[in-house]
């Protein structure tokens, strides 16, 4: 249903964070979603990238991993700590930041993008937020897409990209943490497809795109860098949260980029996030 009515007839408020990315539903349970209910607000959140909701107190580690399994099978990451009873739920706790975990704040990125079928959804709530800080900001890749030359878009949409876990690599070499899993590099389209909406996004990141493939060295750096400068720089791409007690945002991370804002010091923060995995990425040219 293009119009999303059984997910909108629970809607009592709709907050649009600006007209291309970023929405907040009030009126929402979202443990109690019907099946109508949860196809309808995947559809949404690929349209507007994330969407937020407040309020979620019945959300428990049990529902949470409940509803990331309606979109799909969990990631375990391979390295990041979990919870040890759920291991597709993965521990963000600023009091284990460095050297207790690879810290991802103020580094733009796509979730789990190393992976062969890297993650369509993240369902993030935190537990304890700080008294001052904390924001979590979005940048929309479809809109990155749409508004490359149509030379750039033609360049770009026959490359492909590596993408890798040397962050990872480092981390584990460096600390001698066990890792849960292979940590995997990938090749993926630089464009690629939402198998959702039928729209286009860039999906580099970062974090953990290593190179373009197919190029030389300085040409790779001059893509990779260029791209990643409109994701951190074009401030109407983005749009950015405040946390509070039971806040959840899910996103699409096939079409969008995010990073946390490390200004929160001398608070902490602890989130769960439960990652769902997606499919190959890949490019339809008729898309």
């Amino acid at each position: 249903d293009p119009e999303k009515k059984a997910l909108f007839a629970s809607v009592t408020k709709r907050i649009d964070y600006s007209p291309k990315i970023g929405t907040e539903l009030h009126g929402i349970n979202l443990t109690q979603l019907t099946d109508q209910q949860s196809e309808e607000l995947a559809a949404f959140i690929a349209e507007r990238g994330v969407v937020f909701f407040r309020d979620q107190e019945d959300l428990d580690t049990k529902e949470h991993v409940k509803l990331g399994a309606r979109w799909g099978p969990l990631h375990v990451h391979p390295l990041v700590p979990h919870n040890q009873d759920n291991p597709e739920v993965i521990v963000l706790d600023s009091r284990l930041s460095p050297p207790g975990r690879y810290n991802t704040n103020n580094s733009w990125h796509s979730d789990v993008s190393f992976e062969p079928a890297p993650s369509s959804f993240s369902i993030l709530k935190f537990e304890e937020i700080p008294e001052a800080g904390g924001d979590t900001i979005w940048s929309n890749g479809y809109q990155l897409y749409d508004d490359l030359s149509q030379p750039i878009k033609t360049l770009l949409e026959g490359l492909t990209a590596t993408h890798t876990s040397d962050i990872f690599r480092v981390f584990q070499a460096n600390t001698g943490r066990k890792t849960f899993g292979k940590l995997n590099d990938s090749e993926h389209p630089v464009i690629r497809t939402n198998p959702v909406t039928g729209w286009k996004s860039v999906f580099t990141n970062s974090v953990f795109t290593r190179e373009i493939n197919g190029v030389s060295p300085t040409e790779s750096k001059w893509i990779l860098d260029y791209l990643n400068d409109l994701t951190s720089k074009r401030l109407d791409y983005q749009v950015r949260f405040s946390w509070k007690k039971h806040s959840v945002a899910i996103w699409d991370n096939r079409s969008t980029f995010h990073t946390g804002v490390p200004d929160f010091k001398p608070y902490y923060r602890r989130g769960l996030r439960v990652t769902v995995s997606g499919e190959v990425p890949f490019y339809d040219p008729n898309s």
